[in-house]
Formats: structure tokens, sequence, C-alpha cells
């Protein structure tokens, strides 16, 4: 054989096994990719209602309907999407997946077809919508402002309202931990539940994770409910209660014996008086059972992601908004700013890489107010 030969032979051998490999990969199928989603919606129909609004009718748009429910959401803590997040590996169930689930609000054009195909997000303040500025609405005396789809009825409050006469969707969804808990006599409060933080070692396999915690008090009460319950309720050597009345006055620190826990060391109290209305209290305490806030974020992300770009989730529930999304706006007063100034300097306006989303961005525009340049420090552990 000549070496010409030689070499031809050579190739034909390499592109031989290239073409293999390319034939074996494509029966095999790509990859796999993260999978951080939405897995499932459900709609909570007592709460939810077609039309809303009292049924009023918008010129050109038409009427209104609301959608009210419970989304779950997973993420993988392996992909560096995911991984910023604090203690997310720490919070996942044994097949490696982080969950969370959490309450959302919807209120759409019941044809979507005469809407403007935009969606004002809110990420509610503390569990509580602070939409009505923006909205140019008003709440009834008495009414419940954290649902303005049954709430607001009258019709020349709704013709002189900002984004439904202008065929806007506007959406709400839960991601604080520490959110006003749904009550009877608040049932539309915004909450998001999150894992624990879990650590297993041969001489702790319960997992209990335990370490510094703060809290900044602030309230009138007889007792004050903490974010994470103390490790050792007996203990009152390490922890710490101090007091003062102006916020540049030096804290005081009250004896052991002026402060006690509840029973299951789950809240404090004063012994003998209550809170003074206003005053400021620091409580620093060995707390355990971090549960994994950061995921906030990652639900923010999912969910919007999921509504813009996803059909249906793992169920086969239809998204009531798909194929309808051309720009997603925010629109904030005061804590939430701050949110996604975190959101965004931690890289969670880019969608993950799963289904139809292919890292497309989340939200198009953001309009703070209040929050200033402040991140909301919630993703550290015991945040």
């Amino acid at each position: 054989m000549r070496q010409g030969e030689h070499i031809n032979a050579r190739t034909r051998s390499t592109v031989s096994h290239l073409l293999a490999i390319l034939a074996l990969v494509a029966f095999c199928g790509p990859p796999d990719v993260a999978d951080a989603r939405i897995t499932k919606i459900v709609i909570d129909t007592a709460k939810s209602e077609s039309p809303t609004f009292g049924g009023y009718s918008w010129p050109g748009v038409g009427r209104y309907e609301k959608i009210v429910g419970t989304a779950f959401g997973e993420v993988d803590p392996s992909d560096p999407q995911n991984a910023v997040i604090v203690d997310v590996a720490l919070g996942a169930d044994p097949d490696g997946k982080a969950r969370y689930s959490f309450d959302f609000y919807i209120l759409k054009p019941l044809d979507l077809s005469k809407g403007a195909h935009k969606v004002m997000y809110e990420p509610p303040n503390r569990g509580r919508k602070t939409w009505a500025n923006l909205g140019r609405v008003s709440v009834p005396d008495g009414a419940d402002g954290n649902d303005p789809g049954s709430a607001i009825t009258d019709p020349g409050v709704l013709a002189n309202a900002f984004l439904m006469p202008r065929g806007y969707t506007m959406v709400w969804s839960g991601w604080d931990k520490s959110a006003a808990p749904n009550t009877a006599a608040n049932p539309l409060s915004l909450t998001i539940s999150l894992p624990t933080a879990k650590q297993s070692t041969q001489a702790n396999p319960v997992g209990t994770i335990k370490g510094p915690a703060y809290e900044y008090i602030v309230t009138s009460g007889s007792s004050f409910a903490l974010n994470y319950p103390a490790f050792d309720r007996t203990d009152k050597v390490t922890a710490k209660l101090t007091h003062r009345v102006h916020l540049n006055d030096t804290p005081q620190a009250l004896l052991p014996s002026e402060w006690t826990y509840n029973a299951s060391g789950t809240a404090i109290s004063l012994v003998g008086k209550n809170f003074v209305a206003n005053d400021i209290y620091e409580f620093s305490y060995t707390a355990k059972d971090p549960t994994v806030n950061g995921l906030g974020f990652a639900a923010i992300r999912d969910w919007v992601a999921w509504l813009r770009y996803e059909t249906a989730d793992d169920f086969g529930t239809a998204n009531p908004l798909a194929g309808d999304i051309t720009r997603v706006y925010t629109e904030i007063s005061s804590q939430p700013g701050r949110l996604l100034n975190d959101f965004r300097h931690l890289g969670f306006n880019q969608a993950e890489k799963v289904k139809n989303q292919m890292g497309k961005k989340v939200f198009d525009g953001m309009m703070q107010w209040i929050a200033a340049g402040d991140g909301i420090n919630m993703n550290y552990r015991f945040s």
C-alpha cells in the first residue's frame, strides 16, 4: 500500500468511527439537562371566579376572570443556576431534587386574544398585594384588599383603573417564608412552603442543623413568634434579648428572668408585661431547622417562566396563559424591591434550560419603588 492510500484508509476509518458515535448519540437522545420547573398546579375552584370584578366588561377587552391556586416546583441543586441557593442540596429529597410549593393569584382577560399579551407581576409584600396605587383602584372599606377580583366591583372605579382597560394580566405568587399565614380572617395571603435543611452525620443521624439566629422585633403583643425554633429552650445563657426606645439608643440587655420561651421554643414573651409598641427589641439565640429560603428566588423564576413559555404541567393541567405572553414587567413597593435586586444580582432572571425555555429571560423590565439599591439578605442560613 502506498503512503497516500494508507492515509486515506486511516481517514475513512476515523470517519466511520465518528459516524458510529454520532449514530449512537442520536439513538440515545440528547444528554439530560437540569430540570428545574413547575411540576404541578392545583386550581382552587372555591376561590377562583369567572367572571370576576362583578362581571364588569371593559370596552375592547371584555370581562376578567380570577384564578387562584397552588403551584408545586422542584430544582436540581447541582445545576450552577441553582447552586447559588444556600443549603439547597441539604434541602433535597432522596432523589436529589429540592421541592417547594406556593400560592398564586391571577387576574386575566376572559378572552386573552383581546388582551395586551403583557403581564404585570408583583411579588407580594409579606403576603399582601400592594398594586392599588399603580392599578389606580381603591378597595371599599371592610373589603379584602388581598382579593381585588371580588372586592372591587364599583363600575366607576373599574372604568378608571389603569391596567384592566389596557388588557393587562396581573399575577402574584408566594415567595416569602415569613409572609402572614392563611387564616379565616386572611384567606388569600400568598405564602410559600420550603424544605428544611438537614445534614446527617454519624453523631447526628437525624440531621438537625443548629446555628446563630437573630430577630429584630417591633411589636405590641404579649408574645413574638420566632422564625425558627430554639435549639434548646432552656438555654438562656447564650440567648440574649435587648431593648431600646430609639434607633440610636444603646441597646440594654434584659435579664434572663425578664423573658421566657413558650413550651415549644417557637416564641418568646416578656414576663408580666407586653412588648412596648414601636420600641425596638433584638433577640439573638441558637436556632434549629433552617428552611431553604433562597428557593423563593427560584420559585419566582420558574413560575413566571412556566407561565411564559410552557403549555401544561407534568399532569396535563393547562397553563392558563399558554402562548399569550410577550412581555412581563414587575411592580413593587418596598420589601419586594430588595428581593428583586438580589434576584437580578444572583442570576435568576435567566430561566432554567428546560423544555421550551432554553435559558430565556424571565422579566423584561422592573419598576422598583422605595427599595433603592439594597438587597434582602434572604439567601443565608437562618435568614
